[in-house]
């Protein structure tokens, strides 16, 4: 799989492979996630859940919960799959 963003971040990533959880902010229904790349400002994952830009989550990096804002989706077509970038807004 190729996804090709535009480079727009000024702040170091670094390639992670962990497992995350989220839900929708208000449920209690949770979803799963694999991390791919982490900033302080935000985590890029990949799930089977569908998302929607402007979304905001409940995001568990193990051991951290954060609330988090949808900033874009890409719905890969070979495995069905969301590549979901999200923003980092504040830890509960």
């Amino acid at each position: 799989m190729t996804i090709n963003f535009d480079e727009k971040r000024s702040i170091y990533r670094k390639s992670v492979d962990c497992h995350i959880d989220f839900s929708e902010v208000g449920s209690s229904e949770k979803f799963k996630g694999d991390a791919k790349n982490l900033t302080a400002a935000g985590v890029n994952f990949i799930t089977d859940h569908e998302l929607t830009e402007g979304q905001e989550l409940d995001v568990t990096v193990h051991p951290v919960i954060q609330k988090a804002k949808v900033a874009h989706v890409v719905k890969d077509e070979d495995s069905g799959k969301y590549i979901v970038g999200v923003s980092l807004e504040e830890v509960i």
